[in-house]
């Protein structure tokens, strides 16, 4: 199977397991580049898109191409400024692509790294971000003066990126002469070392310091690097003092981000700083009816209402839940009624309610007599080595949590080093007895 159809394959499955609006705006626009010795390189037409896609759905990725190849697969994504969005959008989503459909007229500057299709229109509002989606619709209306910066904080998967994406498409839609730059912070930190060692930092400080709408996400990414963190107070300072709007999210207040300088944190708060809280009741109710209709999957009102009031953790667990139940009658050709969610689901709103990432650590390091303390530090002795790869692997598989978020949770370890553990554990699963006795164990007593 040549890569062109193998990539083609794969598309089709992913074109069913995730939302039309994330396919859109993300995995249609990636390509197989090549697949030699069981490692897939992935090609994305920038880095910012790079990032999402690797941090978001490497899994998602790895495991349908792992079932098309019948191979265990490991995947490096690399950027390949070929690849056109318009291009790519063309391409691979085939019937769902429409000549004037309104997918091609929200497409701006590629090199904005902004997803057309995350905007205020598909952001779903109710009381838990109300606030700050009035305040990002105020920041539109007049960028650099209302609100600036804007800081928002908030849990995984409530929706502090599809926040700002819509900020930066509604500017670029309102002020054609604005240059807008979306990038996350773990983006922003390797570009930097990329220029210190390249020896282009004067290209590097133009590329942030010239912009009219700098978003940045995961903020919290740079907490204990030094460097960064020099670098993003002057090119703050650069766009602050010059009436330029900033835009900045995080996973936590900006007083709670460890290791970061003082002097950064007074100049996140001197804006505006809203928070984000999982969705309640009439919030999920809607997202799940949105994301259904934007699967062309039809469900009873009373399923929709069992889903909502079921799963109360994050927009995305919400999702995943969704998918879930769409495979499961799919492959059974069962419609879909309240029996059968009931069953599907039976014990999953006690496991999101009780559930947590500090317990996953907590009864990880229990099980194999260790502190919790220990399973997140730096020691490298073997049977540490490997209750630390299965809190990983935990973490990931069965809480969804970003990479980032899981490094940061082990001790501030990388993203590599966290997929790197994932691959390890999924690799030997299948052939360990041993392993997956613990790892049942364990998810035993978390009720998983």
């Amino acid at each position: 199977m040549d890569l062109n159809h193998l990539w083609q394959n794969v598309q089709e499955e992913l074109k069913i397991s995730v939302s039309q609006t994330t396919y859109q705006g993300m995995l249609a626009q990636t390509a197989l580049l090549d697949l030699k010795e069981n490692i897939a390189t992935i090609g994305c037409p920038n880095p910012y898109l790079r990032d999402l896609v690797e941090n978001r759905y490497y899994s998602l990725i790895k495991e349908v191409l792992d079932r098309q190849t019948k191979e265990k697969n490991s995947l490096v994504f690399t950027i390949d400024q070929k690849l056109s969005i318009i291009k790519k959008t063309k391409k691979n989503l085939g019937p769902l692509f429409k000549k004037n459909s309104p997918v091609q007229k929200q497409l701006v500057d590629p090199a904005f790294g902004l997803l057309p299709n995350y905007n205020f229109t598909t952001f779903v509002v109710g009381s838990a971000n109300n606030f700050a989606h009035a305040a990002a619709q105020a920041i539109v209306k007049n960028p650099g003066q209302t609100y600036n910066p804007f800081f928002v904080w908030g849990g995984v998967g409530v929706g502090k990126t599809h926040l700002i994406h819509a900020i930066g498409n509604a500017i670029a839609q309102g002020n054609n002469d604005f240059k807008i730059l979306y990038v996350s912070a773990e983006t922003f930190t390797n570009e930097l070392v990329d220029a210190l060692q390249k020896k282009t930092i004067t290209k590097f400080k133009n590329k942030y310091r010239k912009c009219d709408c700098l978003l940045v996400d995961d903020i919290q990414f740079i907490a204990g690097k030094e460097y960064s963190q020099e670098e993003f107070f002057h090119t703050f300072n650069a766009l602050y003092l010059s009436g330029r709007q900033v835009v900045l999210t995080s996973d936590r207040k900006p007083e709670e981000i460890p290791k970061v300088e003082d002097r950064l944190i007074s100049r996140f708060m001197g804006g505006l700083t809203v928070d984000i809280q999982p969705p309640d009741y009439e919030m999920r109710l809607a997202i799940i009816k949105q994301k259904a209709q934007e699967r062309n999957f039809s469900l009873p009102e009373e399923v929709f209402r069992f889903l909502a009031e079921t799963i109360e953790s994050n927009i995305r667990e919400l999702e995943g839940a969704l998918f879930k139940l769409m495979i499961k009658a799919q492959s059974n050709k069962s419609p879909v009624d309240l029996e059968f969610a009931q069953n599907f689901f039976g014990s999953f709103k006690k496991r999101t309610q009780r559930v947590t990432p500090k317990i996953v650590l907590s009864r990880t390091a229990k099980h194999f007599s260790f502190k919790t303390k220990e399973l997140c530090g730096k020691s490298r002795k073997s049977e540490l080595v490997i209750a630390r790869h299965i809190a990983i692997y935990l973490l990931r598989k069965d809480l969804d949590l970003p990479l980032m978020k899981i490094g940061d949770l082990i001790g501030g370890r990388d993203h590599t080093s966290i997929m790197y553990a994932i691959d390890k554990i999924e690799q030997e699963y299948s052939n360990n007895q041993s392993l997956r006795n613990n790892i049942n164990q364990i998810r035993n007593s978390l009720q998983f």
